[in-house]
């Protein structure tokens, strides 16, 4: 510290640094400052700060002046000093007297550089946890029940409460009644452990929206090792979990179909003999007593055939010859032999409008899938209501299912809905599955569905299903734009 009390001479020098100073205390490192005065304390200051520090000697009507300044030593350091002046003034506001002190306040100035430079970097880290698309939310591991201290924007996007509305809870407030204890019990047995665990488990939002909620808990410790916190990520997987869920579903339609293929070739290999040795003792019995056996037996090895030719077509899809047509104008054709297989209670209407899209499929092929769909639509009615069939161009090729996959370009949307009496969750998984039905045995040999699904996928399209029970049924078929020549 330095104490001054300097009489400025203003006749000699008109800003006020030619006059008698009286300096006592620490010079800071200012050279010749007894002999030169002010002006040696002026020319140490560090040139940005100098006009600052020349106000102090200026006329004006405060009498208390100060500030901060640097001061460069001859060693080329720079310390920090406050100046705190008081003022005699003159009747035209010079000032007659300034007296005060000067401290080095480098230390402080130093420290709060470094407190600074802190504050930026933890308001940084939180901006970015803030800014992270991941859920963060921290718990306190030290106070009882493991409460929330902070939860980032996500996490409001996520579950709908505001990031403070829940703060002080444990996260048990996510739970609901479709939540799995067995994950619940893992998440208990990690954090009593203080472990790290990765579960996924049911959560719901502010709503009541159930979702797959993805967890990761990592737990956080101090220098000694003791828990004090837990930090948990978040991710809403429940499309990717649907999407999981199709793809296995369609592994294990792909892989029945391929046993049942083999199954139904060994089966057609044994009927062939079977329906011509038939048909040839038809020919040479037309009236013998055994002819309405024969019919019967005949009969029944044409349709196991036909049972057959529908796990050939689903399993081991033939060469077929697919040609780019407009799909409004194939669709009418295929609805004139639609319409005389279905009884006469089946009303069905069609828009196809001017969507002619150009799409690359065989006659045949894409006739058997409006058939079959149109025909388990006509059974879900019990055989009597309307099977409304609607046509629409997409410019993206993406059906509102979440297992659906995402392609580019665009695709014709062929929609069968029906008013029957729709599928439960249940059902709904396993429609496209070879054999299955919720029809009495004999009613129905289950491969509608499944049939229609293989020869889809054989166009280079996907099929799926909306329903609900009461609600009736809507199958989707998407279908991609043709590329290149017709």
């Amino acid at each position: 510290m330095a104490f001054f009390d300097y009489l400025p001479d203003w006749p000699r020098d008109p800003n006020g640094l030619a006059g008698t100073l009286a300096w006592t205390g620490t010079h800071f490192g200012i050279p010749d400052i007894d002999r030169r005065g002010i002006g040696a304390v002026a020319e140490a200051i560090c040139s940005e700060d100098r006009e600052s520090f020349l106000r102090i000697f200026q006329p004006a009507i405060d009498t208390a002046r100060g500030g901060e300044f640097r001061i460069v030593l001859t060693d080329n350091r720079v310390i920090f000093v406050h100046c705190d002046a008081n003022i005699e003034q003159a009747p035209d506001g010079r000032p007659l007297r300034i007296f005060g002190t000067l401290h080095d306040v480098t230390d402080r100035q130093q420290f709060e550089e470094r407190l600074s430079g802190t504050t930026r970097e933890r308001e940084m880290l939180l901006a970015v946890i803030d800014a992270c698309p991941i859920s963060v939310t921290v718990a306190d591991a030290r106070l009882p029940n493991m409460p929330l201290i902070y939860a980032n924007r996500t996490f409001q996007e996520l579950t709908g409460y505001g990031r403070d509305e829940k703060l002080g809870m444990n996260c048990r407030f996510l739970q609901g009644p479709e939540t799995d204890p067995a994950a619940i019990r893992m998440l208990s047995k990690a954090v009593r452990s203080g472990s790290p665990v990765d579960v996924r488990l049911v959560n719901y939002r502010k709503d009541g929206a159930p979702f797959l909620n993805h967890v990761v808990l990592a737990p956080i410790r101090d220098e000694a090792g003791r828990l004090t916190a837990y930090i948990g990520l978040q991710t809403d997987v429940t499309a990717e979990a649907k999407r999981e869920e199709a793809d296995r579903q369609r592994q294990r339609i792909e892989a029945l179909g391929r046993m049942m293929g083999g199954v139904a070739h060994e089966i057609n290999n044994l009927l062939q003999p079977v329906t011509l040795m038939t048909e040839e003792l038809l020919a040479l019995h037309p009236d013998g007593e055994t002819h309405a056996y024969l019919d019967v037996i005949l009969n029944c090895a044409l349709g196991a055939r036909s049972i057959i030719g529908d796990l050939l077509a689903f399993s081991r899809p033939e060469r077929r010859e697919a040609r780019v047509v407009g799909v409004a104008s194939l669709l009418r054709d295929a609805l004139l032999l639609v319409r005389k297989a279905l009884g006469p209670g089946i009303v069905i209407e069609c828009e196809p409008g001017d969507h002619d899209m150009p799409i690359r499929v065989d006659r045949t092929a894409f006739t058997q899938v409006l058939l079959n769909l149109s025909a388990n639509a006509a059974a879900a009615m019990d055989g009597s209501g309307t099977v409304r069939l609607t046509l629409e161009t997409l410019s993206d090729y993406a059906t509102d299912q979440a297992d659906a996959p995402a392609r580019a370009g665009r695709c014709v949307r062929i929609a069968v809905a029906d008013t029957g009496c729709g599928m439960d969750s249940i059902v709904l998984e396993r429609a496209f599955e070879p054999f299955f039905t919720t029809k009495p045995v004999g009613q129905g040999t289950g491969l509608g569905l499944s049939v229609a699904y293989g020869l889809v996928r054989e166009m280079g399209g996907e099929i799926s299903l909306r329903s609900a029970p009461g609600r009736g049924t809507t199958v989707s078929v998407l279908l991609p734009e043709a590329q290149g020549d017709r």
